[in-house]
């Protein structure tokens, strides 16, 4: 069986994100504004693992002290996205109290992990990954109840649901069991998990039709 080559899949992986960087700012007028604020978020973390790759591989230093406090930024714009895109009332509620448990988990862990300017804290991660889930999980069923499942295919905000969803799901037991398995093994899942969330981001971007994306009036 040939070996996985972490180095290539590591190349390939900053080709695919520059590729999805090109094709959303070509298709920047069929994005509306609630869903670019998704795309600032995934951009500004793309940007981050494009330039820190070679910034590791030029002098050798390790780079999760400035990796942390971006995701940290990031995942704050995922939320906020989330929120923006709740028009129940009880669920943009909720969201609300995710959005207060972010704050309560990234500035307390931070206070209590002495560490966590120097390398990743996996705690506030997990942590984060989860309020993130459960925020997919209100949007789906908001979606679910809603006129916009009958043209599904689309609504850009369920494609971009989707492929988080299969990605932060996937990276939870690799990134729990990560000191237990091989570092081949964890950079090829990785990957896979890249591959089908830009997948099924590209396909929801093409297909996607911005008076579709228009949240209801209650």
């Amino acid at each position: 069986m040939m070996a996985w080559n972490v180095e290539l899949g590591k190349q390939i992986s900053m080709a695919i994100l520059v590729i999805m960087m090109i094709l959303i700012i070509a298709k920047y007028k069929k994005i509306e504004k609630v869903n670019l604020f998704f795309f600032l978020g995934y951009m500004m973390l793309s940007l981050n693992d494009f330039f820190f790759y070679f910034f590791a591989k030029l002098t050798n230093s390790m780079t999760e002290k400035y990796y942390s406090i971006c995701i940290a930024i990031v995942f704050f714009m995922y939320l906020v996205y989330y929120y923006k895109l709740l028009y129940i009332p009880l669920l943009k509620k909720i969201q609300s109290i995710l959005l207060l448990l972010y704050f309560i988990n990234v500035f307390g862990i931070s206070f209590i992990e002495e560490s966590f300017f120097q390398h990743l804290s996996f705690n506030i991660l997990y942590i984060n990954i989860l309020l993130l889930i459960f925020s997919i999980i209100l949007f789906l069923y908001q979606t679910f109840n809603s006129d916009k499942i009958f043209e599904i295919k689309n609504y850009f905000p369920f494609w971009i649901s989707v492929g988080s969803l299969i990605f932060y799901v996937g990276i939870i037991p690799l990134f729990f069991f990560r000191t237990k398995v091989s570092y081949d093994i964890f950079a090829i899942i990785i990957f896979i998990l890249n591959l089908i969330n830009n997948g099924v981001i590209v396909f929801g971007l093409f297909w996607n039709k911005p008076d579709i994306a228009k949240p209801e009036e209650l």
